[in-house]
């Protein structure tokens, strides 16, 4: 698969879980993800080249529309809605004021598909072109020639758009990579001193006496921020699943340990991209510096990289 269509999928997957995801919860009266849609699709558009804002932070007053761009002379209603009466009410609010005449009119459909309209809706509103809905947006996308516009497309969505990941590993790595979730979550973490003593037990120091300094300083640096969430995280984990999550991390780390020589260094940054390999299978970007910090701490609870 070559970077165009990676990104392409990754973009496709993206809009279309966030769809499904508005409409199940539009479906239990759940609207507070239409107020973030807005400005979701504000930011998306202004990728494509539009200068786009939120009409709810303007003073001005503009009703039955959630976008504008006055550069371009355009505007959004983003809804969730796709039938003729919405559409009507949009289009003729809209243009009750005569100062609008200009702009040009879509409507976003951000739940729904765009139905084969038979309504003459008027002020030339053709609903084949300015009813909008996610397969016209990829298709719009797919005719972009610019690959780094679309990686920048793809970004921006792996970014905003956090799938929940599908479990597919054992249970002990399941709460391994639970705990690295929480700790990328950036609503979770939270400054804090730097430890005075990171090794009280002299394990780095006794076991990698030449790494000792880099692997302590990284550590004490990402305790700051990633200590407490982990200590959170770890709350829910009874004495079984830790023993559990202990076997398995010594007896992958020493394999990696043992492949790289004996040099921590090297085995830690395998380590990180083996769990960030597992954790975006369904293509979900997690925070390495998070993983990392979960494995040092482990390595200082002698369970990456166990003693002899």
């Amino acid at each position: 698969m070559d970077n165009r269509q990676s990104y392409l999928t990754l973009i496709g997957r993206r809009l279309a879980y966030l769809k499904a995801e508005v409409e199940l919860l539009n479906s239990l009266n759940l609207t507070d993800i239409n107020v973030y849609a807005e400005n979701f699709y504000r930011d998306f558009f202004n990728l494509l080249g539009y200068e786009f804002e939120n009409t709810n932070f303007i003073e001005n007053n503009f009703a039955h529309i959630d976008l504008i761009d006055t550069k371009n002379k355009l505007a959004i209603q983003v809804t969730s809605q796709n039938d003729n009466k919405k559409i009507k009410e949009a289009i003729d609010g809209f243009y009750k004021d005569t100062n609008r005449k200009d702009y040009k009119l879509k409507l976003l459909l951000i739940a729904k598909d765009a139905k084969d309209y038979k309504t003459k809706f008027g002020n030339n509103f053709n609903h084949k072109e300015d009813v909008l809905d996610i397969k016209k947006i990829l298709a719009v996308i797919n005719n972009i020639t610019d690959l780094n516009k679309i990686k920048s497309i793809a970004d921006f969505l792996n970014e905003q758009v956090l799938q929940e990941r599908k479990k597919t590993e054992s249970n002990e790595v399941e709460t391994i990579m639970a705990l690295i979730e929480y700790l990328s979550k950036d609503d979770n973490r939270s400054i804090s001193e730097k430890p005075e003593n990171v090794d009280p037990q002299f394990k780095i120091y006794n076991r990698f006496s030449e790494h000792s300094g880099f692997l302590i300083n990284l550590y004490a640096e990402l305790c700051t921020v990633y200590q407490q969430p982990l200590f959170e995280a770890k709350q829910g984990i009874d004495s079984v699943k830790a023993i559990k999550i202990s076997s398995y991390l010594k007896d992958e780390s020493d394999k990696i340990l043992t492949a790289e020589a004996n040099n921590p260094q090297m085995a830690l940054e395998r380590l990180v991209e083996l769990f960030y390999g597992k954790l975006s299978e369904n293509g979900i970007k997690f925070d390495k510096i998070a993983i990392k910090y979960y494995l040092l701490d482990e390595l200082i609870n002698c369970n990456v990289f166990p003693n002899n």
